[in-house]
């Protein structure tokens, strides 16, 4: 979590209060039963619109560091190759 980030109690609240559970959001939209509770976590762009349409907000409003100005969510994940070979050496 970043400054200006919601906590993930915060995200879990909110939802709550909206009248679902996080776990319920996640099997409405065809999710194993923990997708939303790990997006609160982890980066997960298709989960994060998931729980911001729920609040009737943007993603970028939840986790304003997951996203670049214009709204894109900004990429993490080290490429494919650079873990294959990790994998390897094991």
């Amino acid at each position: 979590m970043t400054a200006g980030d919601w906590h993930r109690e915060e995200v879990k609240a909110a939802v709550r209060k909206s009248g679902i559970t996080l776990k319920a959001l996640s099997e409405k939209h065809g999710y194993q039963a923990d997708a939303c509770r790990r997006a609160t976590k982890f980066p997960w762009p298709a989960v994060e619109k998931i729980i911001a349409d729920a609040l009737g907000l943007s993603p970028q409003a939840i986790w304003p560091s997951r996203y670049d100005a214009k709204g894109h969510p900004l990429t993490r994940r080290k490429s494919t190759a650079r873990r294959r070979r990790r994998h390897r050496q094991n």
